[in-house]
């Protein structure tokens, strides 16, 4: 007797997966394709937000400051991670700085600026 109940109760179980579940009301053609222009529209409005933001200018001084201060950290990292090679690079790019704020304080003549 108990082996026809759990025969009925698994055929229920199953009838019940097979029946459609609406979670929603079908979408006619008009409201699919206003849904996918309003997801477009958020889409489009969320990169003129980040393209609309004007990123700062960071000075010579700032940014040499910086990279010294990230090359200290680097030197002080016992990690693996932290490649020698990479150092490198940083102070390939403070040199480069460095060079880039000696020019920039190079004086000019007298005669240039009146001739420019």
């Amino acid at each position: 007797m108990d082996y026809l109940e759990e025969v009925n109760d698994i055929k229920e179980y199953f009838r019940i997966i097979d029946e459609d579940i609406s979670t929603e009301e079908n979408l006619n053609d008009d409201q699919i394709i206003n849904l996918v222009q309003n997801e477009d529209d958020e889409i489009n409005k969320s990169d003129d937000d980040i393209s609309d933001e004007e990123i700062p200018l960071i000075s010579i001084k700032k940014g040499m400051e910086g990279l010294k201060t990230f090359i200290s950290y680097f030197e002080q990292q016992n990690n693996s991670e932290f490649n020698l090679k990479d150092l490198n690079i940083f102070r390939k790019y403070l040199r480069i700085i460095k060079t880039k704020e000696f020019n920039s304080k190079n004086q000019s003549t007298f005669d240039g600026f009146f001739n420019n």
